[in-house]
């Protein structure tokens, strides 16, 4: 039995099948991405979701049947093939099947490319129907905006993309047991070698093909009160003690460990450095665990501790046959840099001196990063003098490199801080110090906002805080507080930055909305008249307004907005008004709306170049909802009051080719690039609307190869389905009995699609 698809393409696999047989709707949908998104993101969530999910019997008995099915496909040889290749395999074998559904939503996967990295693949929409892919997307943004307590979360890019395969979670453990085990029944108790990276992946696709099925078995009620809840992380010594009998690998705990840290899971951290001190037998583990566990101690201000650590990370070093010198050097640096914080001056000069010793005797592609961590080090404990020292050795050293860039870059730095007498202005270098701990903190609590770690970011944008009042944090810091922590503190925090910049326009709308009422409405109303005087993006200003507003429209979403829109029609200012709104709307999602606002600043009597952008921006909506002809006649509209406005020539071109008109389409397109020399995707887009118009897709009897034209036409409009496009327009040709040849290039798309076609005409 071939078990590729089981084992390396599963979650491909459960993906295409889901969308196959079931006729999602856009909030089935929208729910599902935030279930993917969270589990991905919050450790705590995955946590209670892994445990829930694991006791479903249903849930296990769906994932069995479907392993079943994955185990029973057949498939062409995909051994070292990625997503790409399983997909399109999918594809043309609903083709052949005449499922032209099901080839269509594979064909919407493709367009894609690689998917994202919580597993939502693509909308549930097949390509080429209208209204199309972005309708549907939005349609799911303005169901996350008024069902999600923590909308805007969802909604940002995530800090972290590289997440961890395998994450320290009690149920997932016992899921990944019950993986191997079934895999193994369905195969008749053998399962095939095979490498330790498909394995891990089928684990992680089978833990999140259950908790899946877990999901979708719920009431929608149940759904959305599951992701509005809020769930803490902890790990405990019997977590661990699973994963090392399940795996016997103290170096993915050890991996594991360094992720919770840079997360922000410091203490969670610490229990596994201190579990893997206490159980590992091999001694660069343990080695590695109290180096770790010295840095954490270090940067939480716990000097003596940080000494303890970092001492007996030496003498493990230290008590090996033949160590490292490389290793004891660093573990030299380190018992410096930690018994200088913790005040002992003359034992922390001697390890330091006897890390740069170390150094001497080793070759200067070692050398050079171990004097970077040495003047790190130096740095950190305010030994400027020092530190330059060392930078220069490391320039001495004639490598190239990390580190001698970084000490270049270093050097140049201190330079503008160095004094005639060979000395520094300490000040102006602790400061530079300080801010680097501040941005520091502030990463961290960004970071932690979108794992919905709330008291932890905000424990972190106070201790950023406590390094300095900046304006930007205090305001970020009282708008985490009031969406996620306490309106008390996040009161004070705005009020703060108000007293030190008046004219703060965030500040004033989130303070606003914050205190509400009259009061409330005037903060907001002055702040938008404000904004119109200063030329700034009203829907920049306007969003947490319009958000607010739409997170509760029960209250009558334009009816809240309308409270703040008193301003005069001179100059445009209602109209600027009424197009921020509408705007904001539209990017969440909410197009009768956004229609609404835009017809009231048409209304406003807009100047010229506001009436235009208004004019684009419901043209836009029309295409996104299919109404190609009403956009068209819209952007022309538009065009006529603003004619060297690249935007709305490169929306236009978009619109007359969905009109099925290549010749207004390519003009289009060669009037946004005229207009926008530099922009490369205008650029892009004008060679791409050429090539359709000079050389047209030929007409074929064979449906098959029809459709794979069709498709290939549709794909090459997306940068990530290119290479599938030139793929389709191949497999045209030799469904018609013909040798497409080998391919010119992905990089000479169009000259590969024109030499296909003619191939193609020519027979």
């Amino acid at each position: 039995m071939e078990i590729t698809v089981a084992r390396t393409f599963f979650w491909e696999h459960i993906w295409a099948t889901l969308q196959e047989e079931t006729d999602a709707d856009p909030e089935e949908s929208a729910l599902l991405h935030l279930f993917l998104i969270r589990r991905r993101r919050d450790i705590g969530f995955a946590a209670h979701v892994a445990t829930e999910a694991f006791s479903d019997e249903a849930a296990k008995t769906k994932f069995r049947e479907a392993l079943s099915r994955a185990l029973a496909e057949e498939t062409p040889d995909l051994t070292g093939k990625d997503r790409t290749d399983y997909f399109w395999h999918r594809y043309i074998e609903r083709l052949e099947e005449g499922d032209l559904r099901g080839a269509r939503l594979i064909e919407t996967v493709l367009a894609a490319g690689v998917g994202t990295d919580d597993g939502y693949l693509a909308p549930p929409v097949p390509a080429g129907t209208s209204p199309g892919v972005r309708s549907w997307t939005q349609q799911e943004k303005a169901i996350v905006t008024r069902l999600a307590r923590w909308s805007d979360l969802y909604f940002e890019a995530p800090f972290f993309t590289d997440f961890p395969a395998t994450q320290i979670i009690p149920a997932e453990l016992e899921t990944a047991s019950f993986t191997f085990v079934t895999l193994g029944e369905l195969l008749g108790g053998a399962i095939p070698p095979g490498s330790a990276e498909s394995f891990e992946k089928f684990v992680e696709n089978a833990a999140a093909s259950i908790a899946l099925f877990w999901f979708t078995g719920m009431k929608r009620e149940e759904q959305i009160a599951l992701l509005n809840t809020a769930y803490p992380f902890s790990i405990e010594e019997e977590t661990l003690d699973a994963f090392v009998d399940l795996f016997d690998d103290y170096e993915t705990l050890l991996e594991d460990a360094t992720d919770l840290v840079r997360r922000g899971f410091g203490e969670e951290a610490r229990t596994v450095y201190a579990y893997i001190i206490l159980h590992a037998r091999n001694p660069i583990h343990r080695h590695a665990a109290y180096t770790n566990l010295a840095v954490l101690f270090r940067e939480e201000h716990e000097s003596g501790r940080a000494v303890e650590c970092a001492e007996r990370a030496l003498a493990v070093l230290e008590a090996e046959a033949d160590p490292d010198p490389y290793r004891l050097g660093l573990a030299r640096k380190d018992v410096g840099e930690t018994n200088f914080l913790d005040g002992n001056i003359e034992k922390a000069e001697t390890a330091i001196a006897s890390a740069i010793r170390t150094a001497e005797d080793l070759a200067p592609a070692q050398a050079a990063p171990l004097l970077w961590a040495v003047a790190s080090s130096l740095r950190r404990t305010g030994q400027f003098e020092d530190e330059y020292a060392v930078l220069t050795g490391i320039l001495d050293l004639e490598v190239t490199g990390e580190a001698m860039d970084a000490a270049m870059e270093r050097l140049f730095s201190m330079d503008q801080y160095a004094r005639p007498d060979g000395t520094f202005d300490r000040k102006g270098l602790l400061d530079v110090e300080r801010r680097r701990r501040y941005l520091d903190h502030f990463g961290k609590g960004a970071a932690l906002l979108q794992t919905f770690q709330f008291d932890r970011a905000i424990a972190c944008f106070e201790a950023a805080l406590a390094l300095s009042r900046d304006t930007d944090l205090l305001r970020n810091t009282g708008i985490a507080h009031r969406l996620y922590g306490s309106p008390t503190k996040a009161r004070a925090l705005l009020e703060e930055v108000l007293e030190a910049c008046p004219d703060d326009l965030y500040a004033r709308v989130h303070l606003g909305l914050l205190i509400g009422g009259d009061e409330g409405r005037d903060l907001i109303s002055a702040a938008m008249e404000e904004a119109v005087g200063q030329g700034a993006d009203l829907a920049l200003v306007l969003y947490p307004v319009v958000q607010h507003a739409a997170a509760r429209p029960e209250d009558g979403i334009i009816a809240e907005i309308e409270r703040y829109a008193d301003l005069p029609a001179q100059e445009g200012k209602r109209s600027l008004f009424y197009l921020g709104a509408g705007t904001a709307l539209a990017d969440l999602g909410f197009k009768k709306e956004a229609n609404t606002c835009y017809r009231r600043a048409l209304k406003a009597n807009p100047p010229a170049a506001v009436r235009a952008r208004v004019l684009r921006n419901m043209g836009v909506l029309a295409a996104e909802q299919g109404e190609d002809e009403r956009a068209a006649a819209l952007l022309g509209q538009a065009i006529q009051a603003a004619p060297e406005d690249p935007t709305i020539w490169h929306r236009l071109a978009r619109v007359r080719a969905a009109l099925g008109d290549p010749d207004g389409a390519a003009d289009a397109a060669r009037e946004a690039a005229r207009l926008a020399p530099t922009d490369e995707s205008y650029q892009q887009e004008k060679a791409l609307k050429a090539a359709k118009n000079e050389v047209p897709p030929p007409s074929l009897e064979d449906t098959i190869a029809s459709e794979l034209i069709d498709a290939g036409e549709r794909l090459i409009e997306h940068q990530a389905g290119v290479p599938t496009a030139l793929r389709a327009y191949a497999a045209a040709a030799a469904r018609l009995g013909l040798d497409p040849g080998e391919p010119i290039g992905e990089g000479d798309a169009l000259s590969e699609r024109a030499r296909l076609f003619t191939l193609i005409r020519g027979a």
